[in-house]
């Protein structure tokens, strides 16, 4: 009995670790990431300390992304996972600073998979280094439960989800205040890589829609939206966000466990 806990154990604490991102980074990034991609860059991020002053090299196995993300570990995962971070590794995105300086950042510097074992040693990038090492410090970060990411299953509602917490003021007084981000409908676009949905209604329908009902459903926050208009043309989208209280964290925090239970 005892042995057939401990890797339950082992995943509830690694699905536990905190996501702690810059702020610059989560507004201003833009990336073609699938969902899967996403899910390994967040599990990559949560091994970083609040105390780390240098990005590390990570070791991990096939199998054990496979049972972090509610993966089925079977042969055709087994290699999409494979296929996924080697994606990641081939892959770069634009992220503009404080400053205003546009600048291309890659997620790893090395990358190695021992085939006979499905071990994967990874070295994240030292141009990731200013947005995710010394945070704490800064002052101007957002960090949410690995868990919580993992639940939301559209690469639309993973970015929405950070995007829209990172202009949360999670102070005491402030709490569980309702706050309202404007978003022109182009830029948000572009944050969501969803460019392809030229028609609102269908922008509406494939990502706002799904990214509402799953980031009400599974994250510590909940939020609403409206649409604003500019003649006949949708121009604009209003975003009502907040904190949600105690109680309805726990059963979002549930709900999220389950999307993950085999």
């Amino acid at each position: 009995m005892q042995l057939s806990q401990r890797p339950i154990d082992k995943i509830s604490k690694a699905r536990n670790q905190m996501v702690v991102q810059g702020n610059d980074f989560i507004r201003h990034a833009r990336n073609q990431m699938t969902s899967q991609e996403l899910d390994i860059i967040y599990y990559c991020i949560s091994k970083i300390k609040p105390a780390d002053t240098e990005l590390m090299k990570l070791t991990f196995t096939v199998k054990e992304i496979c049972e972090i993300c509610g993966i089925n570990n079977s042969g055709k995962n087994y290699r999409d996972v494979k296929r996924a971070v080697k994606s990641i590794s081939d892959k770069s995105a634009w992220v503009e600073t404080s400053t205003g300086v546009e600048e291309l950042i890659r997620w790893f510097d090395t990358f190695k998979i021992q085939h006979n074992t499905g071990l994967i040693i990874i070295t994240l990038s030292q141009s990731i280094k200013p947005f995710l090492i010394g945070l704490i410090e800064k002052g101007f970060y957002t960090q949410s439960e690995l868990l919580t990411f993992l639940a939301l299953r559209s690469r639309y509602s993973k970015r929405l989800y950070e995007l829209l917490k990172s202009y949360l003021d999670g102070s005491e007084k402030k709490r569980y205040k309702l706050f309202t981000q404007h978003f022109e409908i182009d830029e948000l676009k572009q944050l969501l890589a969803t460019e392809k949905y030229d028609r609102y209604p269908d922008f509406e329908r494939y990502v706002l829609k799904i990214a509402e009902r799953e980031i009400n459903e599974v994250t510590d926050i909940s939020m609403s939206y409206s649409a604003v208009k500019t003649g006949r043309k949708y121009t604009g989208i209003e975003f009502y966000i907040q904190y949600k209280k105690p109680v309805e964290r726990l059963e979002a925090q549930t709900s999220a466990e389950k999307v993950l239970t085999p």
